[in-house]
């Protein structure tokens, strides 16, 4: 095959591959795996788009930084720190272009960068193998790491920087090949791009300006020619560092810029415990270990042998990458436990080297000129990637599939279609908007197209201090109203005032006077009619529709018995109906009122789901331990949940109390009302 067409069947292979793996997602809100990171990347695009594109003032949504005061001090400006952020500022551009702001745009860039990437890959892998089978099987090895595919079209700076790396590489080892000073100028400018957006990649510079400093010393490069790139690298680094810093200082920043090492051995090994049960299968599959490690082994042998031996070229470039790794292991100390929870810092860090010395790897084997050579090799690549691609699709679908504990998942989907409602309500779009429980801070913001304010752990000091910002509107998500806010400040239905209700999100304003409401007057059900009401008080025998109620007369609320969940029993009373019609005409909102008395805190799930046709559609749960504050005093539970429409006939409402921690707990009062 020609070298050209060589070149189009590698990227006809690199785009096939992404869009396979990414066509179903192109336009997904970012919602899962690191939501709040990649939202907080996409606020930065279209605050280029509110700022006219003053790419020296990037600003999200949110007023209040993290970083220095942990979200709990409000600033005049949503400006913020951030590396450069050229791969926020062109996808603005791109959407000023096409009029939408729609997630797709940004995915596509950083899909598109990924091409380029790989592409340059392969033309690495060519440089050092002479091969095109083995190059292109290089560029399949690296375009199917799971934690690679899934950030292939996110909205994180990772990708593209690590494209201008590899690309940087790529030109550095045309230099080292054919001593074209073009080509260590264009490795220069390609460097320098990857480390100004993503400092992990200053790992992949700084190896290649000291391998050529050696060089140089040992008279094997010229230092003139290189001064001036050199320099302007330098200079162009260090200034956007110290304006950073300017803008840190001046207005904060909600991204991280200091180090995070282990603040001990112990913490050493549990994070090395961490990042194995994690994220070592989504670095690469079982399957990349086993081919990486057999090829090691292979190579090894080979070269015991005396019958293969490394080029020249090839020894350096392992000596590049030895200096690479050394330098990735550096910071990975440093940032230690940002690995436990962070695993796109792989591909900040590790991937590129280990990329580099699979090529390395495959370069020991001689490359065979018989006949049946080609279609031997394309037969192997062939054999050994299609392991690789099913492992990387099935890594990718269970990315994307939404679990119930998902709390970002949750929020996307409360907010969801929030600017049109607010427009709808005559809610100004200057407003500044409270959100209390954020989770993701700027999520809740892009989705109502309005900046404001994000308490991020409501604590009963946080959102007593928060209610005293300067803002028009306060916002909180009826889904964890109870369980998260109410529970810690029970105050905050006497400081505010429900406006509005979508059965999402409730929009209040600030009380003016102090009030005394009771709770279900504030949530505005006293003027609503249940469809559905289910009470168990463990004096008189219950309805049908409960299961596993056990009495005991030692402990009561009210009446002579209460009910009781021993150590023995992993479940506790439960409640099922399939005849609730009106669960088929729209979204229902189920109230959960008990009363419950604990010795020792309780590990006990309060459990609601939904099932159709025997599969379930809807999965929600709280555990007491983290909702009952007090200890041998009965204590009153109070919880929303939002169940969504149903669509099938055949389908089942259910409540359970699962007894996970095997404690002892007693119940009394307990009622099930639907709205």
């Amino acid at each position: 095959m020609k070298p050209k067409h060589e070149n189009i069947f590698a990227a006809v292979v690199i785009v096939l591959l992404g869009a396979w793996f990414q066509n179903a997602y192109i336009n997904d809100f970012p919602s899962h795996t690191h939501a709040w990171a990649q939202a907080d990347r996409y606020a930065l695009a279209l605050g280029f788009i509110r700022n006219d594109f003053n790419f020296f003032e990037p600003e999200t949504f949110v007023y209040n930084h993290q970083f220095p005061d942990d979200w709990e001090v409000p600033s005049p400006t949503t400006i913020t720190a951030v590396d450069f952020p050229m791969h926020d500022f062109v996808p603005a551009v791109f959407m000023k272009l096409l009029g939408t702001t729609a997630p797709w745009v940004f995915r596509v860039y950083v899909l598109l960068y990924s091409f380029l990437g790989l592409f340059f890959l392969f033309k690495t892998a060519k440089l050092l193998t002479a091969s095109f089978y083995k190059s292109l099987f290089v560029v399949i090895f690296a375009a199917t790491s799971p934690v690679f595919v899934y950030y292939q079209n996110g909205f994180l700076p990772t990708i593209p920087s690590l494209a201008n790396a590899i690309i940087g590489v790529y030109f550095y080892i045309k230099y080292l090949a054919g001593n074209r000073n073009s080509d260590f100028y264009w490795s220069m400018l390609f460097l320098t791009l990857g480390a100004l957006s993503r400092t992990t990649f200053a790992i992949p510079f700084i190896a290649i300006l000291g391998l050529e400093f050696l060089r140089v010393l040992r008279r094997k490069a010229g230092v003139w020619p290189k001064i001036i790139p050199v320099l302007a690298s330098a200079l162009v680094l260090f200034g956007y560092f110290f304006y950073n810093n300017y803008l840190r200082a001046h207005y904060g920043s909600i991204f991280l810029n200091h180090i995070l090492p282990a603040r001990s051995l112990q913490e050493f090994i549990d994070i090395i415990v961490i990042v194995k049960e994690r994220w070592l299968l989504q670095y690469f599959s079982a399957a990349h270990y086993f081919i990486l490690l057999s090829l090691m082994i292979a190579a090894m042998a080979l070269a015991a042998t005396k019958k293969s031996r490394i080029a020249t070229l090839s020894q350096t470039v392992l000596f590049l990458t030895v200096i690479m790794l050394i330098g990735c292991i550096a910071f990975a100390l440093l940032m230690f436990r940002q690995f436990a929870a962070h695993d796109y810092y792989f591909l900040d860090t590790f991937f590129l080297p280990a990329i580099m010395l699979l090529i390395i790897i495959l370069s020991v084997f001689p490359n065979l000129k018989a006949k049946w050579a080609d279609g031997a090799y394309a037969i192997m690549v062939l054999l050994v990637s299609i392991p690789l691609v099913i492992l990387a699709g099935n890594s990718q679908t269970n990315r994307y599939t939404t679990e119930y504990w998902d709390r970002t998942a949750a929020t996307v989907n409360n907010f969801k279609n929030a600017e049109t409602y607010l427009d709808s309500l005559g809610v100004a779009a200057d407003a500044k908007m409270l959100v209390i429980d954020a989770y993701a801070p700027n999520i809740p913001f892009i989705l109502m197209n309005r900046k404001g304010y994000a308490v991020m752990y409501p604590k009963p000091e946080n959102i007593q201090n928060a209610l005293s910002w300067d803002y028009h509107y306060i916002v909180m998500q009826n889904e964890f109203f109870l369980s998260d806010i109410y529970s810690a400040f029970p105050e905050v239905i006497c400081k505010t005032k429900k406006e509005w209700d979508n059965g999402r999100i409730m929009i209040c304003t600030r009380q003016q006077a102090a009030t005394t409401q009771s709770l279900t007057e504030y949530l505005g059900l006293d003027d609503k009619m249940p469809v559905l009401v289910e009470s168990i008080n463990f004096d008189t025998v219950a309805s049908s529709l409960w299961s596993n109620v056990i009495s005991t007369s030692e402990y009561s609320l009210s009446g002579k018995n209460a009910g009781v969940l021993t150590k023995e029993m992993e479940f506790g009373p439960a409640f099922k109906t399939k005849d609730l019609p009106e669960m088929k005409e729209a979204g229902r909102m189920l109230l959960l009122q008990a009363y419950f008395l604990q010795d020792t805190v309780s590990n006990v799930e309060l459990v609601v789901g939904i099932s159709e046709n025997a599969k379930n559609t809807y999965y929600k749960s709280y555990n007491l331990q983290t909702l009952l504050k007090k200890q041998k005093q009965w204590e009153e539970l109070i919880l929303l949940f939002q169940l969504p429409k149903v669509n099938s006939d055949d389908y089942a409402l259910t409540f359970h109390i699962w007894n996970v921690g095997k404690a002892e707990l007693y119940m009394d009062d307990l009622q099930i009302k639907v709205f």
